[in-house]
């Protein structure tokens, strides 16, 4: 028996090492978790083992994040279809975490939305190393202008200082979220 050659493979997006599993049985409204999804979202293993309500488990998602999520939520159920959202999740344990959640609406005999099982990964270590490549690119800029205007490129200067301005503006943008949080 021989592999099929590399090329000939469906492609599929690749994700970063899974953090926690979780399977909501729509029906019954019961949200069954491993220890980490406990961790992350503040429920006790016993909640998890026995099911707890999806209400109950939506209570640590960001206030600001949680319209969204429901609505993607809801599309998923209608559509039985897949879910794949970014979102912050805060608990007692974990603190303050960004995460990618990616779950599966799938259809009992009668075509009703029955399970709906997922996984996700904890992004927050991405998003700290975003800022960190930002400073650095703030940086290397800053030296690129500062070489444009000492050889009298005006244009070149302006190019970078407007770069510069945009890198910025992003830097603010994480340092208010954080502010907030």
């Amino acid at each position: 028996m021989t592999s099929a050659p590399e090329d000939s493979r469906n492609v599929h997006m690749r994700y970063p090492p899974i953090d926690g599993f979780w399977t909501w049985d729509i029906k019954r409204d019961r949200v069954y978790g491993d220890a980490n999804l406990s961790a992350y979202f503040d429920l006790t293993l016993e909640e998890f083992s026995h099911g707890a309500p999806l209400e109950r488990w939506m209570q640590s998602i960001e206030r600001e994040d949680q319209p969204r999520v429901r609505l993607a939520i809801r599309k998923a159920i209608e559509r039985r279809s897949g879910f794949r959202e970014v979102y912050r999740v805060r608990s007692e344990k974990m603190g303050l975490r960004k995460i990618l959640a990616v779950g599966q609406c799938y259809v009992d005999g009668m075509g009703e939305a029955a399970l709906y099982p997922g996984w996700f990964v904890d992004l927050t270590q991405d998003a700290a190393c975003e800022e960190h490549s930002l400073r650095e690119m703030h940086n290397h800029v800053e030296q690129a202008k500062e070489i444009a205007q000492s050889i009298g490129h005006d244009m070149l200067s302006y190019l970078l200082d407007n770069i510069q301005e945009e890198i910025q503006q992003r830097l603010g943008e994480k340092s208010r979220r954080r502010k907030s949080s």
